[in-house]
């Protein structure tokens, strides 16, 4: 019986969908309401099949990417480098930010602990989106963690 298998965005090892982390780098996956942690919701109509999500990026600071593939995936701490000053580093939440996609379109959403809103906040395009829910991406989006410059992440549509 073939079991079906979710790619970690961070460092691209294979894992289980059922998995709740990375067993390779331990990035969390998602845990999303109608399904297991790795899965995407599956919202379309009996018969009618939904374009497949588009491929995209975050471009972390230093050059970094984060490969998505329309699976819901968290921006967390743990995605960035380890040479940011200690006080940079802690101004991001474990599970900061949280972007997901729905019939191609990709959304961003402040996310922090049990999805209720990072502690530092966030910014797209320059404009706080703490407690504002899901926002929509668009190639070019700048994203910035906890009013800190040296945590501007770029979205890019491939």
């Amino acid at each position: 019986m073939d079991e079906k298998m979710i790619t970690c965005p961070r460092c691209q090892a294979v894992n289980n969908a059922g998995s709740f982390f990375c067993y390779s780098c331990g990035k969390y996956f998602v845990e999303i309401e109608e399904g297991k942690a790795g899965e995407v919701p599956n919202k379309q109509e009996p018969g009618k099949r939904l374009p497949p999500a588009p491929k995209a990026q975050v471009i972390m600071p230093g050059g970094k990417e984060i490969m998505l593939n329309g699976a819901p995936a968290f921006i967390e701490r743990s995605d960035f480098d380890s040479t940011l000053p200690h006080d940079i580093l802690m101004s991001i939440s474990r599970q900061h930010l949280l972007i997901t996609c729905e019939n191609g379109t990709y959304y961003l959403q402040d996310y922090g602990k049990d999805g209720k809103g990072s502690t530092n906040h966030t910014k797209l395009n320059n404009t706080d989106i703490f407690n504002k829910g899901r926002q929509p991406l668009k190639g070019g989006d700048i994203i910035e963690l906890a009013s800190q410059a040296e945590l501007t992440l770029t979205f890019k549509l491939l």
